[in-house]
């Protein structure tokens, strides 16, 4: 029984890095397609303001609408991609939780034969515990990152999509700059915000699930 679980553990251990791996790969493609995504904007903001020698041809009080509009749609479709890379970075986790968990199923074996054995341990063979570098603890890594990892993306993100519908609804509503600003912030903002409510929905359901927070004591 004991070879038949640890076998099938090994199998998940090996499949669930696999795909976390994976998921990792995709939230790095994803970032890159946003830094492509927002190079257009600016490149056609860049052009509509290009100097000639008289002056700016436009203002950026006044953007053509077509301009504002893509401005908008930008900032739209950003928020979509940090949605996008929150839910992935929710899964990656989750993963890595289900490794740690693996890694601590074979760290309680050791220990449970090293206990039948009569606490006695080969010198040669010391206990699977001492190999254990990496987290063990089912609580580990938070859903909520902050200050590492996928918070600064979701600023980064937040901050450049903040920035873009400041300007695009200062030309395009007429609001005065404060105005345009504050809804900008507070878009940027947001990002964030469902960064967090997002980690906290999937830590709530994860204490329904495991209300016991299996952990050893060391982590």
């Amino acid at each position: 029984m004991n070879k038949d679980a640890s076998e099938f553990m090994l199998e998940e251990y090996d499949r669930i890095s696999t795909a976390y791996f994976g998921l990792s790969d995709q939230v790095n493609e994803w970032f890159k397609a946003y830094v492509a995504l927002i190079a257009l904007p600016v490149t056609v903001l860049t052009a509509v303001l290009k100097l000639d020698k008289e002056g700016p041809l436009v203002s950026v009080s006044a953007l053509p609408d077509l301009v504002s509009g893509l401005l908008v749609l930008v900032a739209v479709l950003g928020f979509f991609v940090v949605l996008s890379i929150v839910a992935m970075r929710m899964e990656m986790i989750l993963y890595a939780r289900t490794i740690n968990g693996v890694r601590r199923y074979f760290g309680a074996l050791d220990q449970a034969q090293h206990s039948a054995r009569g606490g006695e341990a080969h010198p040669q063979t010391p206990e699977l515990a001492a190999y254990l570098i990496l987290p063990t603890s089912d609580a580990l890594p938070p859903f909520f990152e902050s200050w590492r990892a996928m918070f600064w993306q979701v600023i980064f993100i937040g901050l450049i999509d903040g920035s873009i519908l400041t300007v695009a609804l200062h030309s395009l509503s007429g609001l005065s700059w404060g105005w345009s600003l504050a809804v900008g912030v507070a878009y940027g903002v947001a990002h964030l915000g469902v960064h967090a409510f997002m980690a906290w929905r999937r830590r709530r359901q994860w204490k329904v699930r495991f209300p016991e927070n299996l952990q050893p004591s060391q982590w």
